[in-house]
C-alpha cells in the first residue's frame, strides 16, 4: 500500500510539472524558433488533453515555422479529427493549401474556420491573414481586410499589429509598417518580436546599423529569442564580419539545436570561411538528416576548401544525384565540381562543368581562367589560349593571365607571340622575376645557336630580382641563368667572369656536373 500512494504521489509530482509548462509557453518557444524544446511540451500537453483540437493547430505550427509542411498538416489534420468544432485547424489546413496554390479548397477552409468562430476570435483572423501576407500567391487587401476585423474585436491586441505591419511590409510601405510594429511594441513593452520585425524593414532598407541596434535591443529584451541571433548572424555575413557572423549563428545553435539548424549553421560557417568547423556541423546535421541536400553542398564546397578533394567529389555527385528532383542548381554546385572533378584528375569532366557555370553565370569571367589552366595542364595548348584570350578581352586579366598565356604560346612553339606576352608581363610587373625568367627561356629559343646571345640580358636581370629568401625556392632556375651566363663568357673571352657564375653553381649544387668541369679546367685555374 505504501508503494502504492509512493507511486500515485509520483505521478501527480510529475503530472504538475508537465502541466506548468502551458499552451503559452510552447507557443513562445515556437516564436522563439526553438523547435524542438516546443515539440517536447506539446507532446507532453497533448498527453494530457489529447482532443484538444488548438494543441494540435499549434504543433502543426511549430512544423510549419520549421519548413515542415508535411508534418504541419499531419497534425492540423489531426486537430479536425479530434475537434472538428474547433476553427483553428481548418485554418491550418486552409493555409497548407494556400501556400500549395489550391486557393478554393484554402478559401473552403477558412471561410469554415470563421464560421466555427462566429466572428469572435482575432486570433483566427490573424492567422488567416498571416497566410494571405507571407505565401507566394499573396492577397494583402484581403489580409488587411482580416486584420481590420482583427482589430476591432482586439484593440489592444500586440500581434494584431505585428501582422498589420507585415502586410505593409510586402506593400513596400516601411512607413505604415513599422508605425504599427511600434505600436504593437508599446502594447506589450516586454516583447522582442516587434523589434525584430522593425529590425527587418531596416534591413529591408539597407540600414543595416540600425537594423544591428534593432536586433541588438531585441536580445536585451529576451536573451532566449533565437530569431534576433538568426538576422544578425546573417546581417553580419553580408557585411563581410565574419567573426561575428559565426558567433551569432552558433548562439541561435545553442538556442535552436536542431537538424535544420545544425544545417543552417553549417552553412553560414561555409561562407564565413570557417571552412573546417562548417564540415564538422554539416557532417553532424547528416546523422540526423542525411537526405538533406543543402549539407552535401555545404561539404563539397568546405572540402574544397579543406583540401579534401575525394570526399568533396563524392558530396558533390550526391548532391547532383539528389538534385535531379527539380531543385534550382546555383552556378558555384558546378564550378565547385570542376574544380573538385580537376584535383581529383578528371580535366575533361571538369571542362564540361565549367563551361555549364559560365552557361548560368556568363559574368564570373574568372571561370575562363580555370578552363584554361585545366586546358594548360592537359597540354591542349590552343584551347587554353582561346580560353585566356577570351579573359583578357572581357577586360578580367591580370599578370599572371599574361604570364600563363606566354606559357601556352612557348609551349605551342611560337615563340614570338610567346616574347611578346612575357614583356608585358616585365611591363607592367618590373620586379617580377618570372617574367624575365620565362623572357630569357623564349629568347633561348629564338636564338637556339646562340648567335646573338638573345637570352642573356634577361637572364641577368631574373637573378637581379630573385631575393635572397626565395634563393631556395629558385634553385634550378637560378642554376639555368648562371650556366647560359657562364657559358656566354666562356665563349667571349670572359673565363674569370664566366668562373664566378660556375662558383655560384657549385653553392647552390654541389654535385654539378657542369660546375665541377669547369672549375677544374686549367682556364678556370688561371682566375683568381
Amino acid at each position: 500500500m505504501k508503494n502504492l500512494r509512493l507511486s500515485i504521489l509520483l505521478f501527480f509530482v510529475a503530472s504538475s510539472a508537465i502541466m506548468a509548462q502551458t499552451l503559452t509557453d510552447a507557443i513562445k518557444l515556437t516564436t522563439n524558433e526553438q523547435f524542438a524544446k516546443a515539440d517536447a511540451v506539446f507532446t507532453s500537453l497533448i498527453q494530457f488533453q489529447p482532443n484538444n483540437g488548438e494543441l494540435y493547430f499549434y504543433y502543426g505550427e511549430n512544423y510549419f515555422k520549421n519548413d515542415n509542411l508535411e508534418m504541419a498538416n499531419k497534425f492540423y489534420q489531426k486537430g479536425v479529427d479530434v475537434n472538428a468544432t474547433n476553427p483553428f485547424c481548418y485554418v491550418g489546413l486552409g493555409k497548407i493549401q494556400w501556400y500549395e496554390g489550391k486557393q478554393a479548397e484554402a478559401k473552403a477552409n477558412f471561410y469554415k474556420a470563421t464560421t466555427l468562430a462566429a466572428g469572435k476570435n482575432a486570433t483566427v483572423l490573424i492567422k488567416i491573414a498571416e497566410a494571405y501576407t507571407n505565401a507566394d500567391n499573396k492577397d494583402i487587401t484581403e489580409a488587411l481586410n482580416l486584420l481590420a476585423q482583427a482589430a476591432k474585436l482586439e484593440p489592444k491586441n500586440p500581434k494584431v499589429y505585428i501582422a498589420i505591419g507585415d502586410a505593409y511590409l510586402e506593400q513596400n510601405d516601411g512607413t505604415k509598417a513599422v508605425d504599427n510594429y511600434e505600436k504593437a511594441g508599446a502594447l506589450d513593452p516586454t516583447s522582442p518580436r516587434a523589434l525584430l520585425k522593425q529590425g527587418q524593414v531596416w534591413n529591408r532598407a539597407k540600414n543595416y546599423t540600425l537594423a544591428i541596434e534593432t536586433y541588438k535591443k531585441a536580445k536585451l529584451i529576451d536573451s532566449t529569442f533565437a530569431p534576433a541571433y538568426r538576422e544578425l548572424a546573417e546581417i553580419y555575413l553580408r557585411a563581410g564580419q565574419y567573426g561575428n557572423a559565426a558567433y551569432n549563428a552558433k548562439r541561435y545553435l545553442d538556442l535552436n539545436n536542431d537538424c535544420s539548424t545544425m544545417g543552417r549553421y553549417a552553412g553560414i560557417l561555409y561562407q564565413a570561411k570557417n571552412y573546417k568547423e562548417a564540415v564538422t556541423s554539416a557532417l553532424e546535421a547528416q546523422k540526423c538528416d542525411p537526405d538533406n541536400i543543402y549539407l552535401n553542398r555545404y561539404l563539397a564546397f568546405s572540402q574544397y576548401e579543406t583540401g579534401d578533394y575525394p570526399n568533396g567529389l563524392l558530396n558533390s555527385d550526391a548532391f547532383f544525384a539528389k538534385a535531379k528532383t527539380g531543385m534550382k542548381i546555383i552556378p558555384m554546385d558546378y564550378e565547385y565540381r570542376a574544380k573538385l572533378l580537376a584535383k581529383n584528375g578528371k580535366d575533361s569532366l571538369a571542362i564540361i562543368d565549367y563551361k555549364k557555370a559560365l552557361e548560368l553565370q556568363p559574368e564570373n569571367i574568372e571561370i575562363y581562367g580555370d578552363i584554361a589552366f585545366t586546358y594548360f595542364k592537359m597540354k591542349k595548348y590552343p584551347e587554353a589560349i582561346a580560353a585566356y584570350k577570351t579573359k583578357m578581352e572581357k577586360g578580367k586579366s591580370n599578370a599572371n593571365d599574361t604570364l600563363a598565356i606566354g606559357r601556352a604560346y612557348y609551349y605551342s612553339k611560337d615563340f614570338m607571340n610567346a616574347d611578346s606576352s612575357f614583356a608585358s608581363v616585365i611591363k607592367s610587373q618590373p620586379n617580377f622575376p618570372n617574367g624575365y625568367l620565362w623572357r630569357a627561356k623564349t629568347n633561348t629559343q629564338l636564338d637556339p645557336k646562340n648567335e646573338k646571345w638573345l637570352a642573356k640580358p634577361f637572364y641577368e636581370q631574373f637573378i637581379a630580382k630573385v631575393k635572397p629568401e626565395e634563393t631556395e625556392k629558385s634553385k634550378k632556375d637560378l642554376i639555368d641563368a648562371y650556366t647560359y651566363l657562364g657559358v656566354y663568357y666562356m665563349n667571349n673571352k670572359g673565363m674569370c667572369t664566366a668562373k664566378t657564375y660556375f662558383k655560384k653553381i657549385a653553392e647552390l649544387d654541389p654535385a654539378n656536373n657542369n660546375a665541377k668541369k669547369f672549375l677544374d679546367s686549367a682556364e678556370a685555374k688561371k682566375c683568381p
